[in-house]
């Protein structure tokens, strides 16, 4: 019962929105147990909206508006709710790949780790081929340092679904974050080519560029990542390293000021 009570703790609320940085590398895992189960469905039942109580025939209609409810859930900051929807859809249909991808990333955003990454391979358990899953377990692998087990996740993602733009970037990612800059630029290239407007993918893009030293690339895609995403400080401070690197200090003053305004919105 410890995770019911931490769950409905203000602690635990706070951490929620606080959101997670999917570039952090470093930490401990915190370690948590597997779903519990039935004992969750009393709290679940209790939200306003809340999914039918037998979805085990449950319509592809219907597991949306369970995606849908936890959407909103999230964007209300109710992100423990939204936990406690796909739970109970996912002990009543443990097959629909979609809710199973979205839990785990709520749980990355809690900090629970290691209890996503066991969700997410129990699906692949029974879906081993399942680009989804294959692509968060991957990015979710990197973020643990385990670099090599993501590569083989997103290669064998990429062999079922050759044009999803986000498990070229992970893979991209992967492959960097091992030293492999020059291995990872094509990755994030593709990744570019099937998702032109992803702002993750020209903030990751320019960084690779920076770092393999061709710097007015990796200008021209952080500009592009400031306009594609706002409100992102990442961009906006490494191009204040990079305008700082060309000798352009007025420049990259401005750049860091505006990190540091997007860091406080």
């Amino acid at each position: 019962m410890r995770r019911l009570y931490t769950s409905r703790s203000n602690a635990g609320e706070a951490r929620a929105l606080e959101g997670f940085d999917a570039d952090q590398l470093e930490g401990d895992p915190l370690f948590t147990s597997h779903d519990e189960g039935p004992s969750l469905r009393p709290y679940a039942a209790d939200l306003p909206g809340r999914i039918s109580d037998d979805l085990s025939g449950a319509t592809r209609s219907e597991d949306d508006q369970v995606l849908r409810r936890a959407d909103e859930l999230t964007t209300l900051g109710r992100q423990l709710d939204a936990v406690l929807v796909l739970r109970q859809a996912l002990i009543e249909r443990p097959g629909v790949v979609d809710v199973r991808v979205r839990l785990a990333h709520l749980l990355v955003n809690q900090s629970e780790t290691e209890e996503a990454l066991a969700i997410l391979t129990a699906g692949l358990g029974t879906h081993p081929t399942a680009a989804p899953l294959l692509v968060a377990r991957g990015a979710l692998l990197g973020l643990l340092n385990r670099h090599r087990e993501a590569e083989d996740d997103l290669r064998l993602a990429l062999t079922t679904a050759p044009e999803d733009h986000t498990a070229h970037l992970q893979l991209g990612l992967a492959l960097i974050r091992r030293g492999l800059v020059l291995e990872g630029l094509p990755s994030l290239q593709r990744a570019e080519r099937f998702g032109p407007d992803d702002p993750d993918v020209a903030f990751h893009l320019g960084e690779a560029y920076y770092h393999a030293g061709d710097l007015e690339t990796a200008r021209a895609q952080l500009h592009r990542a400031t306009e594609l995403r706002p409100n992102d400080a990442r961009p906006y401070k490494l191009l204040g390293r990079l305008l700082d690197r060309l000798g352009r200090t007025d420049e990259a003053m401005a750049m860091h000021r505006r990190a540091r305004d997007a860091s406080a919105r």
